[in-house]
């Protein structure tokens, strides 16, 4: 069992496109992988093929003694998904209140889905700290944020690498990824060649720009099925590599922790 948190310090960076086809390539590496969507957006299912009228999911069911696993969905690609559901602003509200007093409510329901052997679960989170990853945070997830080379993500940096952003003991947990670089920009080539020397180990990859991205989530696919040969597939695929790389470590940390 792993967890990986994809995070971002703000929206609009294609964070959880990056988490639905990181999900495919990690499967692609051999590994069972569940994606849950903790942003109320509940944009994740619009990846896996599930009908935009089908506004099912777990939070509906979060006050209830329902077992989360049998919610899960499964994708054509066989990535199963938990999808947030289309609920009421006074649902979301209880969901996240629920979140902050009591953590251990989050893993009790995980609990079935933390039991599966040589899984890898990929949280969808909201943008910014949120009552999800503080309640994750108990399981000491990886965190990866996605970022983008303007100064919005530059300005943040440095309140994520200190720890305030997620707090002191994610730190050695954070990552990033760049996403959406366009090297016929120059500032996207400055910042890019900055980041990379700045966040140097912690930086898992960098997704470029390209129009086989939009398509595929037009398609309700992942990359790797519509555009198997672009260089943005690549790219990603590269990125699953060294978090596969990086898994038995976190796996180690993650099983010690769960099991005190």
């Amino acid at each position: 069992m792993c967890i990986i948190c994809i995070a971002s310090p703000k929206g609009g960076v294609g964070k959880t496109t990056m988490a639905a086809n990181i999900a495919y390539a990690i499967q692609r590496l051999g590994h069972r992988v569940i994606v849950i969507d903790f942003d109320n957006q509940n944009a994740v299912r619009l990846h896996f093929g599930m009908p935009l009228s089908d506004s099912s999911g777990y939070v509906e069911f979060f006050h209830t003694k329902t077992d989360w696993s049998r919610l899960l969905k499964e994708s054509d690609s066989g990535v199963r998904f938990l999808p947030y559901g289309r609920v009421s602003k006074h649902q979301i509200e209880a969901y996240e209140q629920k979140l902050r007093s009591d953590p251990d409510f989050l893993i009790s329901r995980l609990q079935p889905l933390l039991n599966q052997p040589d899984t890898v679960i990929i949280a969808d989170l909201p943008p910014g700290p949120s009552a999800a990853l503080q309640a994750l945070s108990l399981l000491e997830p990886m965190i990866i944020n996605v970022l983008l080379a303007d100064s919005a993500s530059l300005s943040v940096l440095p309140e994520i690498e200190s720890g305030e952003f997620y707090g002191e003991s994610a730190k050695s947990r954070t990552y990033f990824l760049l996403n959406q670089i366009d090297m016929r920009s120059q500032l996207n080539r400055e910042i890019t060649e900055f980041l990379n020397k700045r966040l140097s180990a912690s930086l898992l990859g960098i997704v470029h720009r390209d129009e086989a991205v939009p398509e595929a989530n037009a398609s309700q696919t992942s990359v790797f099925r519509y555009a198997r040969a672009s260089s943005v597939a690549a790219d990603i695929d590269n990125i699953a590599r060294n978090i596969h790389r990086i898994l038995p470590v976190l796996q180690a940390s993650e099983y010690k922790k769960y099991n005190r």
